[in-house]
């Protein structure tokens, strides 16, 4: 359960000052210091990180049970977020001192050794024939041919690769895709019937399945996709994305 949302609580906030200041300007007995407002901006990361830091504890349906979760990710964005909003609020409301220097000269390296083990994990498995690399540059596969997926990495930095799976041949047992997009984006448009297990991260990047998104500093997120006990083709997607983004729709 979602308690808010960044889209509304910055919606609500800018509503707010816009009618403040409205009524500020046409005169009607309120007088409102500009900056004594936007002094009040940290708040709003405040709110969100707190609300990212309970969502990262939760629970899914499993069968006639429940999955309890924790989303490292999430927990992290969570932290960082509302450190910031804790950080500039106590300084803007005068309630202490705290030199944000030494605050963004720890995140930054975090942020670095994040990418990097982001980087370092996954690609089990996925040694195939398959597999392509975008520089700079796009590439199209499938469409509306018949064409053979196979197991392979698929790597965009600063380019593009758009996959559809729509007619894509998939052997029975499990087809791994191991993607990564570095200042790029990679999509892949696949039947919404299709058995997929999605494990994405995202580092200042999102990552997305069928409208279900992460991102943000931080973002992860893994998904089993219309799974089965008898289901005999399986799509396993080992995705992240560093200052870029990952999707995967549903083919239309």
């Amino acid at each position: 359960m979602r308690f808010i949302s960044g889209r509304l609580l910055i919606g609500l906030a800018i509503l707010v000052v816009g009618v403040l200041l409205l009524l500020n300007n046409l005169g009607l007995g309120i007088e409102i210091e500009i900056r004594q407002v936007l002094r009040l901006w940290p708040v709003i990361p405040l709110i969100l990180g707190l609300n990212w830091l309970f969502l990262s504890f939760g629970s899914t349906s499993a069968g006639e049970g429940k999955r309890i979760y924790f989303s490292w990710a999430q927990f992290i964005t969570a932290l960082i977020v509302t450190a910031i909003g804790v950080i500039y609020l106590g300084r803007n409301l005068g309630l202490f001192e705290v030199d944000t220097r030494l605050f963004f000269n720890i995140i930054w390296p975090v942020v670095l050794i994040l990418i990097g083990v982001s980087l370092l994990r996954g690609k089990t498995g996925s040694e195939g024939s398959g597999g392509r690399f975008a520089v700079m540059s796009g590439i199209n596969l499938g469409g509306k041919q018949v064409w053979k997926l196979e197991s392979g990495s698929y790597f965009a930095l600063m380019g593009g690769i758009d996959m559809d799976l729509s007619h894509a041949e998939i052997e029975e047992g499990e087809t791994i895709l191991d993607l990564t997009a570095i200042m790029g984006g990679i999509t892949i448009k696949a039947p919404i019937d299709l058995a997929i297990i999605y494990d994405g991260s995202a580092i200042l990047g999102g990552v997305t399945l069928f409208g279900q998104e992460d991102g943000g500093i931080v973002g992860g997120r893994r998904i089993e996709h219309n799974l089965s006990e008898d289901t005999k083709k399986i799509i396993r997607i080992q995705a992240r994305a560093i200052m870029g983004g990952i999707e995967v729709k549903e083919a239309r």
